[in-house]
């Protein structure tokens, strides 16, 4: 009885997960992933101060004259007198806002003219993977070639089907949860996934040492 409640359980957890992949892929494909704005779309305005800044102040004027608190503030050079200020994107009037505000904060004669304006593609998610790609895939094959030989009794065709495709929906879970909620990639996003995948490896590992305990004890 209590089997059988066990295997219903599973079976309504594997429902879920399937359902939620389901349609983190639907919304991954129709409306895309949302990125931070360090990997977005994005405009770089640059600006030679000429004088000390607080990068406080400066974020405060960008919220104000961008009319969003979604901005990027990063000092150019070693002396604390140029300042790149990151935005998703920028036009004529705002650029003209943020000098004048600028100016009146440090009294200052800037101009447009005085900014310098790049834009900045978006990272790719094979851009952002190729750090990682070799490293992953090493370490996998090493502990799947591992766990073959240390858990051969329980059936090495068993023991490596679940190294493989639990991580994956582990990961593929987890994808999809930030596609639905629509949280952004950012810098933290891929280690993060990383340590789902090794803490999914840490859980298969200590079942299949359980597993293994057990086969020997009944063994003999």
């Amino acid at each position: 009885m209590e089997r059988k409640k066990t295997k219903m359980k599973n079976k309504i957890l594997y429902i879920i997960m399937a359902i939620i992949i389901i349609a983190g892929i639907v919304v991954g494909c129709t409306a895309k992933f949302k990125f931070s704005l360090a990997y977005d779309d994005s405009n770089r305005i640059e600006v030679y101060i000429g004088k000390d800044y607080t990068k406080s102040d400066v974020e405060s004027i960008a919220k104000e004259v961008f009319g969003t608190n979604d901005v990027l503030i990063q000092k150019i050079e070693f002396f604390n007198d140029s300042v790149a200020i990151t935005v998703r994107e920028s036009n004529d009037e705002q650029l003209n806002n943020l000098v004048t505000k600028i100016n009146e904060k440090y009294e200052t004669s800037l101009t447009k003219d005085d900014l310098t304006v790049v834009e900045i593609p978006h990272y790719r998610g094979r851009d952002l993977m190729a750090n990682y790609v070799w490293p992953i895939v090493i370490s996998a094959a090493l502990i799947i070639a591992y766990e073959a030989i240390r858990f051969r009794k329980l059936g090495v065709v068993k023991v490596v089907a679940k190294l493989i495709i639990w991580p994956i929906v582990i990961e593929a879970l987890y994808l999809s949860i930030l596609a639905i909620a629509r949280i952004p990639i950012s810098y933290y996003t891929l280690p993060l996934g990383i340590i789902l995948a090794v803490l999914t490896l840490t859980v298969i590992t200590y079942k299949n040492e359980k597993r293994l305990i057990e086969y020997n004890r009944k063994k003999n």
